[in-house]
């Protein structure tokens, strides 16, 4: 069969095999192919299958019924798939913007150590100063109580002590060597032994002796001691003078002075005179060097 014009072989319309779509059937009309197609069936099986290349058959598409829908239909698949393709590509952009915030705030994604776990601060330790260490004085034991204190005070270490601040150290722990600043220094005082009625006495009488007039140390024992004065016995007369020279109740020096002055407004004296009256027996009873004070202290 040929066609009126061209020559070109025809074939009846009917439904032939599509190679283009195997396990179907599209119609060709007796002049070109349609878009009409369906599943392939065994009778069509017989059917010969037309010349693709023949002119005729080459110069129509061959194209599926499966694949030649409407235009809206296969809009309708192309228009969601390329959303979704834009909100994966949006997504994949979001995600490389958001890892580059977040590797900028995670340690682990900034160093690229994975041993390291984000959560981990590292904190430095400082190192402990090594301690100072200081020299115990040699010399506390025989020190008054505050006397020590303040020795051991001024290098930096503490005293520790159970008595009067005017009682003497007899030792102290540690009493040598070196020891760690603000360390503690026990001392161990002497306390001294009560007082007997006796030399509480002398020891009052001597002050009141002091309050009235001047005395130098040989003069205020043999006033105590005077059968003429007040008749205590002569160790309770020096317990009583070294009780107070022990706690800073009598300055022999000042009282030198007083006596000077008191000579000088009785009468007259040279120098020399004055330095006999002070020292002698007789006189006062100071020693040399009290004296020279005195004589100093009122202009010779």
């Amino acid at each position: 069969m040929t066609t009126p014009n061209d020559g070109t072989p025809t074939y009846a319309p009917g439904w032939y095999p599509d190679t283009n779509a195997p396990g179907t059937e599209r119609w060709y009309d007796g002049t070109a192919w349609t878009e009409h197609s369906r599943p392939a069936t065994a009778a069509a099986a017989t059917v010969p299958l037309p010349d693709y290349t023949s002119p005729a058959a080459a110069a129509t598409p061959a194209v599926s019924g499966a694949d030649k829908k409407p235009w809206f239909k296969r809009k309708a698949i192309v228009i969601p798939v390329g959303i979704v393709a834009g909100l994966i590509v949006i997504s994949g952009i979001g995600n490389a913007l958001g890892g580059s915030r977040v590797a900028d705030n995670d340690p682990v994604a900034a160093t690229g150590d994975k041993d390291t776990p984000a959560a981990v601060v590292e904190e430095e330790v400082a190192e402990e100063p090594e301690p100072v260490m200081v020299e115990v004085p040699d010399d506390l034991v025989g020190m008054t109580a505050s006397e020590a204190e303040a020795a051991l005070a001024a290098i930096g270490l503490e005293a520790d002590y159970s008595g009067e601040s005017d009682w003497e150290v007899l030792s102290a722990d540690p009493g040598k060597g070196e020891v760690e600043e603000g360390s503690t220094v026990a001392l161990i005082l002497d306390e001294p032994p009560a007082l007997t009625l006796a030399q509480e006495n002398a020891v009052r009488s001597a002050e009141s002796y002091l309050s009235f007039t001047s005395f130098s140390k040989k003069g205020l024992i043999e006033q105590l001691t005077s059968e003429y004065g007040e008749g205590f016995e002569a160790a309770d007369a020096k317990f009583a003078v070294k009780y107070l020279e022990e706690n800073d109740l009598v300055d022999w020096n000042a009282e030198a002075v007083e006596a000077a002055e008191s000579y000088l407004e009785l009468t007259s004296f040279s120098r020399s005179g004055l330095y006999d009256q002070l020292t002698s027996d007789y006189g006062s009873g100071f020693t040399d060097k009290q004296a020279k004070h005195a004589l100093k202290a009122v202009g010779y």
